[in-house]
């Protein structure tokens, strides 16, 4: 299918969209519920297979399958629309006069802070990496993942509680070795 849509095939973007289509439209509606209307959801569906047609090229097997990059342009493409959402919704509580937009160093500290996170969830052993996937990424409740892994939930709670630390601890700790470079 990849080598389909890298040479642009409509029927390509229409088998993938038949396949990844339910999972697409679950994450976003997760992630946007009680921000956005059935509309923008359905438009941000659109918007994120789209946009896999159009930048297939950047798609790298080696980092993932086809599903994963996906449902992570999906989880980005939604993150979007969410905040623009609420940047709306300020600027609308606040009469209009809100600044919108961040400056070039936050976006590039906000891109080097998600490649050490990501790096850090690849040395995380499986489960860990399961947990955190499905709790951040695919927005399941403990609950979902507990039955899903069967565990507790309170094992996976105690899970998420240690990989959150050991992040906060590692990125500390790169932080403070850029601060002394």
């Amino acid at each position: 299918m990849v080598n389909a849509l890298r040479s642009q095939s409509p029927l390509a973007l229409e088998q993938l969209m038949d396949r990844y289509g339910n999972s697409v439209y679950g994450l976003i509606s997760r992630i946007l519920s009680g921000f956005a209307r059935e509309e923008d959801i359905e438009e941000c569906v659109s918007d994120v297979f789209l946009e896999a047609w159009s930048r297939i090229e950047r798609f790298d097997a080696e980092k993932g399958s086809l599903r994963t990059w996906v449902l992570l342009l999906s989880k980005y493409k939604a993150l979007d629309v969410r905040r623009k959402l609420l940047r709306l919704t300020r600027m609308e509580e606040l009469g209009g006069n809100a600044s919108v937009g961040e400056s070039l160093e936050e976006t590039i500290i906000s891109k080097e802070v998600s490649s050490e996170i990501l790096r850090l969830i690849n040395t995380l052993p499986e489960t860990d990496r399961t947990i955190f996937y499905r709790r951040f990424f695919y927005y399941e409740s403990v609950e979902q993942i507990s039955i899903h892994l069967g565990l507790t939930s309170k094992a996976v709670e105690n899970r998420l509680y240690r990989t959150r630390k050991i992040f906060k601890d590692k990125l500390i700790e790169r932080r403070n070795e850029i601060t002394y470079d």
